[in-house]
Order: C-alpha cells, then sequence, then structure tokens
C-alpha cells in the first residue's frame, strides 16, 4: 500500500476550474491518510495565464484567496499573488489555463514560461504541477467553443497538444494532474456526456468528487479502490463510484489519451 505523506500543504493559482477540483480535495486526503492538509486557491473568475502573470507583476489585490484547514473554507477577498504564495509553506502549487484558451498553443506562447518564472521567484522550493483541465459538454454554449471548432473531441486533443508541446518541455513542472483525461474517460461509460452543471463548470458531486478524487490519487498514489468518502451518496451511487474509479485509475495510468469505459450500463443520477 502506497506510503501517503503525514502533511501536504497545496495551493492552486487558478480560477473556477480550480474551485471545481478542490471542492473535495480535503475530505479525499483525509480519507486518504493525510494527517494534515492545508488547501488554498487563489481564485479569480476565468483567470487566463496572461492575466496571472500581469496581477503577480504588479502585485494587485485582484484574488477571492479560498482556504481549508479543516475540511471547511473560507475566503478573503482582495488578495494579492504573493499574500497566498507567502500565507504557508507550499509543498504544491498548482498552475492552469483558462478553459476559453487551455488547446490554443497561442496563449503558452505567451504567457506559460513567464507564469512559472513568477511563481518560482516567488516560491522557490514548492513542487509545480499543471492542472490539465477539461472539455466542454458538446451541448455548451460557452462563448469560447468556436476557439475549438464547437466539438469537445476536438478541445480534449488540442488540450493535450498543449500539454504536450508545452507543458511537459518545462522541467519545472513535475506532474500534470489529467483531470481532462478522467472527465473524458468517465463521458465514456453509461453516465454519458452529463458531467457538467452549465456546460463547462463540473457538476457539483460527481463531477467535482471525479476531479478532487484525480488530485488527490495523482499526487499521492493512492488507489481511488481505497477512498471511501463519497460526498453526497443520494447523488453518487455505487455504480457513479465504480465510474469515478476506473476513469481516474486509467487517466493516471494513461495521461493524454482516453481509455474507453468498461462500464456500460449502470443507474446514474445525472440524465440519460
Amino acid at each position: 500500500m502506497t506510503e501517503v505523506p503525514k502533511s501536504l500543504k497545496i495551493l492552486a493559482i487558478g480560477n473556477s476550474f480550480s474551485v471545481d477540483c478542490m471542492e473535495y480535495l480535503w475530505q479525499i486526503l483525509d480519507d486518504a491518510g493525510v494527517e494534515t492538509i492545508v488547501l488554498g486557491n487563489l481564485y479569480y473568475g476565468g483567470c487566463k495565464m496572461s492575466q496571472h502573470v500581469s496581477f503577480g507583476e504588479s502585485d494587485s489585490a485582484s484574488y477571492t484567496y479560498y482556504k481549508n484547514t479543516d475540511g471547511n473554507w473560507t475566503s478573503t477577498s482582495s488578495t494579492k499573488m504573493s499574500e497566498g504564495i507567502a500565507d504557508e509553506d507550499w509543498d504544491i502549487i498548482t498552475l492552469q489555463e483558462s478553459s476559453k484558451t487551455c488547446g490554443v498553443a497561442s496563449a503558452y506562447e505567451e504567457s506559460f514560461t513567464d507564469f512559472v518564472n513568477l511563481v518560482r521567484s516567488q516560491k522557490s522550493d514548492a513542487t509545480l504541477m499543471w492542472n490539465m483541465t477539461w472539455a466542454y459538454q458538446q451541448d455548451t454554449t460557452h462563448s469560447s467553443f468556436p476557439n475549438y471548432g464547437n466539438d469537445q473531441m476536438t478541445m480534449y486533443n488540442m488540450i493535450v497538444d498543449c500539454v504536450e508541446d508545452y507543458i511537459l518541455r518545462e522541467n519545472r513542472i513535475s506532474y500534470v494532474i489529467p483531470v481532462g483525461t478522467a472527465i473524458q474517460n468517465a463521458r465514456t461509460s453509461f453516465i454519458g456526456d452529463h458531467i457538467t452543471r452549465d456546460g463547462y463548470h463540473l457538476n457539483m458531486q460527481f463531477g467535482r468528487y471525479l476531479a478532487a478524487l484525480t488530485w488527490a490519487c495523482g499526487i499521492t498514489g493512492v488507489s481511488p479502490d481505497d477512498i471511501a468518502y463519497n460526498p453526497s451518496t443520494s447523488a453518487i451511487n455505487s455504480d457513479m463510484i465504480a465510474v469515478a474509479r476506473e476513469s481516474v485509475k486509467n487517466a493516471i495510468a494513461t495521461p493524454l489519451a482516453v481509455t474507453q469505459s468498461q462500464i456500460t450500463t449502470g443507474t446514474s443520477t445525472l440524465g440519460n
């Protein structure tokens, strides 16, 4: 059995997609056996890497800073990036791009190296990780879907291409958290394309649970099969838990390609 760290302090520099990913992360890490857990999230809605760089370089108080030390999130408005980074001795800091351009190469050409340089200059010893986010639901009305030809698999493949072409070539990024692949894997199960609440943000129970499970298991090495925590047994039944576990295991094993689910029948609370 994997030996989990006794303490984990994780800061995300992100947007609403990092909120989705981290909602249940404290509880899952606790269930995995981590004794001391501190989570932080520097949030600015829809924030692109270029905006993070601008906010960091100008030291502007642009963020809402969410923090969780006991299973409950608190928030502090008008926070600077420098303040969030200095708040704890973070073990891990995660970076990400906005869904609007997470699969658009020019966004990485413009800002990715500057983003890494900025964070590394403020915290030299934290492990940097990349949060690989997900493709929109196929019927989304998101205004940025035309960036991806209004096609979910095109969007997913463009995200993968950017990870391969930029993230994996940056040796200061130690790990890619394959949330986007876990989501896409789950979409091939009986659950189908019903994992968002509005076409792009993850639904409040299953989608957020799946994302947090990917983070927790990818970061610690714990198997999803060893996680008993369920944020809502009425919203996430045993069939759906099985899909989440399978999807996460396959994403961690094959992070940059979709693995077809073997769970083709079951009962879901997420639609048909």
